[in-house]
C-alpha cells in the first residue's frame, strides 16, 4: 500500500506538509493554503492555562506491515519531515521510502471545546486577536513516520551513498536516530519530533 492510499483510507483529511518543523505541534496555527507556521493558540487564547495546550502521543503504530512513498527530487525537498534533500537538478532522482511505523499526537482539548473559544474572539476582540485567527488552520493532530527506510534512484537505478553525494545533499534532521544501514539504505527510527502531516480545522 502506498502512503496516499493509506491516508485516504485511515487518516482522511490529513494534509501533507511540504515544510515541517518541531513547532508544528497540536495547537499550532498555520496558513490555510501553504500550511506555513504562524503561531500557536496559546498566544491567542491567553486566558487559558498552559496545561490547556497539552497533547498526547500515541504509544502504538497505526501500521501493520509496510507502506511506501515515492518522491521526485528537484531542488529542496523534505521527506516525511525526517530528511531534507537539496540539489538533483536535471539528475532524474527519485526517493523511495518504506514506512513501518506511523504514530500520532492529538490535542487534549477537543475541537468541540476549542472552536467556540476561538469564534468568541469575533465578538470580544474583533480588531485584535480575531484577525490573527480568522481563516487560519488550527492543528489538532500531528502524524509522524517513526520508523522508515530511504533509498534513492537515478533513472530507476539504485544509487550508492557515494554516488548520491555527487548530485545532491541529504541531511537528516538533528537529533534523530539515523544511520546508513547499507551503502544504499538510510534507516531512521524512534522519530517523533517533526510531523509529515497534520489534521485540524479552519476557523
Amino acid at each position: 500500500m502506498n502512503l496516499h492510499h493509506f491516508i485516504s483510507r485511515h487518516i482522511p483529511g490529513l494534509r501533507l506538509l511540504a515544510i515541517s518543523l518541531e513547532n508544528y505541534v497540536p495547537g499550532a496555527i498555520l496558513h490555510p493554503d501553504k500550511l506555513r507556521y504562524l503561531g500557536h493558540c496559546r498566544d491567542i487564547l491567553t486566558e487559558e492555562p498552559q496545561g490547556a495546550w497539552s497533547y498526547t502521543k500515541s504509544k502504538a503504530s497505526m501500521l501493520y506491515g509496510t507502506i511506501s512513498y515515492d518522491r521526485k527530487i528537484h531542488g529542496r525537498v523534505s521527506l516525511l519531515g525526517i530528511v531534507n534533500v537539496s540539489g538533483g537538478y536535471g539528475a532524474d532522482l527519485m526517493a523511495h521510502m518504506s514506512i513501518t511505523d506511523i504514530r500520532g499526537a492529538s490535542l487534549n482539548m477537543s475541537q468541540i471545546v476549542l472552536h467556540p473559544k476561538l469564534n468568541a474572539l469575533r465578538r470580544v476582540d474583533r480588531r485584535g486577536r480575531w484577525r490573527q485567527i480568522n481563516n487560519r488552520f488550527v492543528v489538532t493532530e500531528t502524524f509522524y513516520a517513526r520508523e522508515a527506510e530511504f533509498s534513492f534512484y537515478q533513472k530507476n537505478k539504485l544509487m550508492a551513498k557515494a554516488e548520491l553525494d555527487k548530485v545532491c545533499r541529504v541531511r537528516v534532521n538533528a537529533g534523530l536516530d539515523a544511520n546508513w544501514e547499507t551503502d544504499q539504505t538510510l534507516v531512521v527510527a524512534n522519530h517523533d519530533k517533526v510531523p509529515f502531516g497534520v489534521r485540524g480545522f479552519c476557523v
